[in-house]
């Protein structure tokens, strides 16, 4: 029975060989989206034997005994088309989907500007609409700077329609095109040196009852490559090995293509490529004449090889092959570059790594630049195993902080144990997977093996050997091996070929290349390959690249150089599974979770949506996966609707952060357990190998402080507010909080404090505080706050006491909360750090308590001097009932809010300048410590124009005074002593 099997496969590879001929089919764009009726479709054979083409009766042929052949249906769906052929094999039919869609216009874009322009900070784009059957050559080449008589002729009966572009970029901003009178839209956009990528989108606007196709369009703008030298040597993989392709982790349009002639690289995606050759240094050259590469990483300032054991290093600059002192120069076993890029990753102050580098008993990681000031060795051991274990493979992880490797324990004289471990560089952790255990000894294949992980929010991934691939889905909840139908692996399936490639894109299709170009395809989370239609020789040497536009092309190296052509991917699964049990449980999914990543303040709220639609009774329903899902609270609303036996689920996720911080024992503490790194995932319940699924189904919720999260104090309505206008003032010593007898002379930092609110000195003055991310606006700050001059003066005060405010006890004043000599500052928290507090919890009772760190133990609630506190919390707020005394409830209210009745007033003395901090109190409103400075000078205050001289004048008349009254005194005297000597001498 075991000889059936080998005999029947012997049979289909024979008759595998007989066919010699290959055919292919594309649209003149090689766009998926222009196979429908009004765009011709060019069939094209390989091959000697061929006949004419078979095609349906409502198509129309040009030439159906010509291999190269155009074909333009009239009918939309599945049309059977196949070569007859003279050989006594007959080639395989396809069944090519027309659709009847409206949408078969498209949008061009160009960039005209050259490489030499000085302006690289921004790029003007010149957009238009064509029709790419009556295209000019130019516009589908893509070297058009201007439309074509016809394309203008299109768009500018769009445009007279009221349509217009929108550029949308990857970071979400918006452009808007404006129409020129050359029949063109014009847009400026910020621009890079290197490469832009965007998308265009226009209005629902018709002309001949056809619409404009959404599309993604890229630019490249690469540096000339310098000719090589007469030293510089080739680099080639061992004679007989499989092309091998590496690209940039964030920057796909960079690619090494590794053969046994040679190796390409790219930096355009490889509409050009040239040979990457190495100047050896001091390396001695081997008697081949090149080095023989095993492995190569692509970082951002170079190129990493592993030749022979050993890392070597080419820089971007240099080009010379090297031994670093950063690499190791033996014993490593293979290195692992990240595939996915983790730039949108919303953690802050941390560095992930992007490569994984592993010896026999040694697993290190490496950042994505060779050449890194701020990192003291290139290469970090995250792992270090005893000699037992062995590494075999490993990989990143499904999260981007997470890697992941598999290990091989052996004991002599038992049988060797393989062991899945992962690693989280953000929480520096191991944990051992349950996946290889899943499986039976016997089961478990043999390797070399490879590994790589899915993006998702559990834990899942794929391994693989030459011959079979091994699955593990949510957290080690499912796993299995990946067969075709009636065959026992894949390797079987291929007629013993081995495993080349496994490719996945962000739509969940997975595409398995063996070494003879026989393709399998599936969905992840699918257990069952399919086999595609052949579309390339056995022998050709060819290489699958997913481009940044999500497109897969086939990359054929021969000895005429590279071939680049993009393979559809979509159409051929669908001739593939048509009329076979292959179907999708649902009509459509879809939801609005679009974004790569959130960022989760306290208090935030996000609402997400997702609506499944699928026939009677399959039971479909929308997943929402999440790790870390105690950071987030998360309600789920759903709405049933069924109409003509077809089901639609709406999904409402109201998604947000519920914490109370107000009363917590220690702040800090409570703050990190509760922020961190949620990663969500919406995913069907079921799906099959037809489903159309949405590029984007994981996203990451940062909870925490939102990078660059700050506020403003907003110029209130008409007033003025100056800029420039004052070098220094001087502040009275004698209005400092700590009054001195000198005054002090404070600079004026226009950078710092921006610019001064002029006001009047009677008004009173609330400052109205805004909430940017960056330079957005997110809304107005509603929190309770608290102002100080940052100078120490104290001629202003509150107009409101805590009794007008409606406080339900004392509330906390700066002569409260400066106690224990806390700066300004430190003063209102988030959290008392270390001090000696003395409370009072009854008349006979007194306790001493000690910061945390000193192994306190501390009730929930302290009183001190009748003022109520939470433990290490030193806000808190006036408004919440409390045992105890109420306190002196007339003291000034000297917390303000956006909505309070309390405001600034002024001294009512001297006009003066106040240069303010404010601080957000609120525990439960932010993550980050919001604070701001404002400054006001008030005016209205007159001086007299004379007052000094008044002031002299009254006393030297005083002075002058009190002379006259001290003289007159005298005279008085003088003259009374002579009237009295006179009187006595007449007596005598």
């Amino acid at each position: 029975m075991r000889g059936l099997p080998f005999f029947l496969s012997l049979l289909v590879l024979l008759k595998i060989e007989l066919i010699v001929g290959v055919w292919r089919y594309n649209n003149i764009l090689e766009d998926e989206n222009l196979f429908t009726l009004q765009n011709a479709v060019f069939l094209k054979y390989d091959g000697s034997d061929f006949v004419e083409w078979e095609y349906p009766e409502c198509c129309n042929v040009n030439n159906k005994s010509s291999p190269n052949a155009i074909m333009k249906c009239t009918s939309p769906g599945f049309q059977m088309v196949k070569p007859l052929v003279s050989s006594p094999e007959e080639e395989e039919a396809r069944y090519l989907f027309i659709s009847d869609s409206f949408f078969s216009f498209i949008w061009y874009a160009v960039v005209p500007i050259d490489r030499g322009s000085a302006e690289t900070s921004s790029k003007q784009v010149r957009m238009w609409i064509i029709d790419p059957e009556q295209a000019d050559p130019d516009e589908i080449n893509n070297t058009a700077l201007v439309p074509s008589t016809q394309s203008r002729y299109i768009t500018k009966h769009f445009y007279n329609n009221g349509q217009y572009p929108v550029i949308k970029l990857k970071s979400k901003q918006t452009h808007l095109g404006h129409f020129q009178k050359d029949g063109y839209w014009e847009a400026v956009i910020p621009g890079d040196e290197r490469f832009n990528d965007f998308h265009i989108y226009g209005q629902p606007i018709s002309f001949q009852h056809r619409f404009v196709i959404d599309g993604q369009h890229t630019f490249y703008w690469p540096e000339p490559a310098e000719p090589n030298g007469e030293r510089e040597v080739s680099l080639r993989l061992a004679p007989g090995s499989p092309l091998s392709l590496v690209w940039g982790t964030c920057e796909l349009y960079r690619g090494l293509l590794l053969s046994d002639t040679g190796a390409l690289i790219t930096k355009n995606a490889f509409l050009t490529s040239e040979e990457l050759k190495v100047d050896p240094g001091t390396l001695p050259v081997p008697p081949e004449g090149y080095f023989t590469v095993d492995q190569a990483a692509l970082l951002e300032d170079g190129i990493i090889f592993r030749i022979d054991g050993a890392l070597y290093w080419r820089d971007n600059q240099d080009r010379v092959l090297t031994e670093h002192p950063h690499l190791p120069t033996s014993g490593v076993m293979g290195l692992y570059q990240r595939t996915c890029c983790a730039s949108n990753y919303p953690v802050q102050d941390v560095e992930l790594s992007s490569l994984i580098v592993w010896k026999e008993n040694l697993l290190l990681v490496g950042p994505k630049k060779l050449k890194n000031p701020g990192r003291e060795n290139f290469l970090k051991i995250v792992l270090k195993v005893p000699p037992r274990v062995t590494y075999l493979t490993a990989s990143f992880g499904s999260h981007p902080a997470s890697l992941a490797t598999l290990v091989m324990y052996s004991v002599p004289g038992a049988i060797s144990r393989n062991f899945l471990t992962s690693y989280n560089e953000l929480v520096p952790s191991w944990i051992t997977s349950t996946f290889m255990t899943k499986f039976k000894l016997k089961d478990i294949p043999k390797g070399p093996f490879e590994m790589r992980f899915l993006e998702s929010a559990d834990a899942s991934l794929l391994l693989w050997n030459k011959e079979t691939i091994l699955y593990s889905f949510h957290n080690d909840n499912e796993w299995g091996e990946i067969r075709p139908f009636n065959a026992s692996h894949l390797s079987a399936a291929a007629f013993g070929s081995k495993i080349h490639q496994v490719t996945l894109d962000h739509s969940w299709n997975m595409l398995v290349k063996m070494e003879n170009n026989i393709l399998f395809y599936c969905k992840v989370g699918m257990h069952e390959v399919v086999r595609l239609h052949k579309w390339m020789e056995p022998d050709s040497r060819m290489v699958l690249y997913l481009n940044q536009k999500e497109q897969i092309n086939m990359l054929t190296l021969t000895p005429e150089g590279l071939h680049v052509q993009k393979y559809p991917m979509m159409m051929e699964t669908k001739s593939a599974m048509k009329g076979s049990y292959h179907d999708c449980p649902f009509i459509s999914f879809e939801h609005s979770m679009n974004t790569i990543s959130y960022n989760m303040d306290k208090g935030d709220q996000m609402v997400l949506w997702a609506q499944i639609v699928y026939p009677e009774g399959k039971g479909v329903h929308v997943k929402f996966l999440s790790n870390n899902a105690d950071l987030l609270y998360i309600e789920q609303k759903s709405h049933f609707e069924g109409v003509n036996s077809v089901d639609t689920v709406n999904t409402t996720f109201i998604i947000s952060q519920k914490v109370d911080y107000s009363d917590a024992t220690s702040y800090t503490h409570l703050t990190k357990k509760t922020s961190g790194i949620v990663t969500l995932e919406l995913v069907p319940n079921q799906i099959g190998n037809t489903c159309n699924l949405p590029m984007s189904r994981i996203s990451h919720f940062n909870v925490g402080c939102p990078p660059n999260r700050h506020i403003r104090v907003a110029r209130p309505w008409g007033m003025p507010c100056e800029m420039y206008s004052l070098t220094n003032y001087t502040i009275l010593g004698s209005v400092l909080r700590d009054p001195q007898q000198d005054d002090i002379v404070v600079h004026y930092d226009w950078e710092k404090f921006g610019c001064l609110l002029k006001t009047h000195y009677k008004n009173p003055f609330l400052p109205s505080i805004d909430l940017y991310d960056g330079d957005n606006y997110v809304r107005n700050v509603d929190a309770n706050f608290i102002v100080w001059d940052r100078f120490g003066r104290k001629d202003y005060s509150f107009n409101a006491t805590m009794r007008q405010v409606a406080c339900l006890r004392e509330s906390q004043t700066w002569i409260s909360m400066l106690t224990g000599g806390k700066s300004l500052e430190e003063a209102w928290g988030p959290e008392v750090q270390s001090c000696t507090v003395l409370i009072y919890c009854s008349s006979h009772d007194l306790y001493t308590f000690l910061p945390e760190s000193q192994n306190a133990t501390m009730p929930e609630t302290l009183f001190y001097k009748g003022i109520f506190f939470s433990p290490f919390q030193s806000y808190r707020t006036c408004f919440k009932v409390s045992p105890g005394k109420l306190g002196n409830l007339d003291q000034p209210y000297e917390i303000m809010n956006r909505s309070s009745k309390n405001f600034l007033t002024f001294s009512q003395v001297d006009s003066a300048t106040y240069v303010f901090n404010v601080k957000i109190l609120d525990p439960n409103y932010s993550f980050c410590d919001l604070h701001a400075v404002f400054a006001v000078q008030t005016y209205g205050i007159t001086i007299p124009k004379y007052q000094h001289l008044t002031t002299y004048v009254a006393i030297v008349f005083t002075l002058f005074s009190l002379c006259i009254l001290g003289y007159s005194y005298c005279r008085y005297v003088t003259i009374f002593r002579n009237l009295l000597a006179t009187k006595r001498h007449k007596y005598e």
